[in-house]
């Protein structure tokens, strides 16, 4: 049987029922982190940009939660609220993934809360 262990930030909720990340086979699965403000449990700002720089963090903080980094990351999905973002979010996938990117499946989809992204992916563990 696999081992399956459920990661959990402390400090980051989950807006819904479902764990933030789980690791099981030198993998780690994580669950899409939103734009929101750790801090205030609402939308990081009004902008694409600034919400999507704290759903990286978001996602970099439940990274190293389970024992990986952005560097590992192999695969992603990214929920957008609106395709008119996908300029903005190609150059910030060439910041945080500045070499090797993992490979990406992007879609507009209606967000909960105001939010404008949300990042999940599948990233190796050390």
């Amino acid at each position: 049987m696999a081992d399956k262990q459920i990661v959990q930030v402390p400090g980051l909720k989950a807006i819904g029922p479902y764990s933030q990340a789980v690791r099981s086979g030198g993998l780690l699965f994580v669950s899409g982190q939103p734009s929101v403000d750790p801090a205030t449990g609402e939308a990081a700002g009004p902008t694409f940009d600034l919400q999507a720089r704290q759903a990286f963090r978001n996602l970099d903080t439940v990274l190293r939660a389970g024992g990986s980094r952005l560097d590992l990351v192999v695969n992603t999905k990214v929920l957008v609220a609106d395709v008119s973002f996908f300029a903005a979010l190609n150059e910030l996938f060439a910041e945080f993934f500045a070499e090797h990117p993992p490979a990406r499946m992007t879609m507009q989809v209606p967000l909960p809360k105001g939010l404008l992204i949300s990042i999940g992916c599948v990233a190796a563990v050390e």
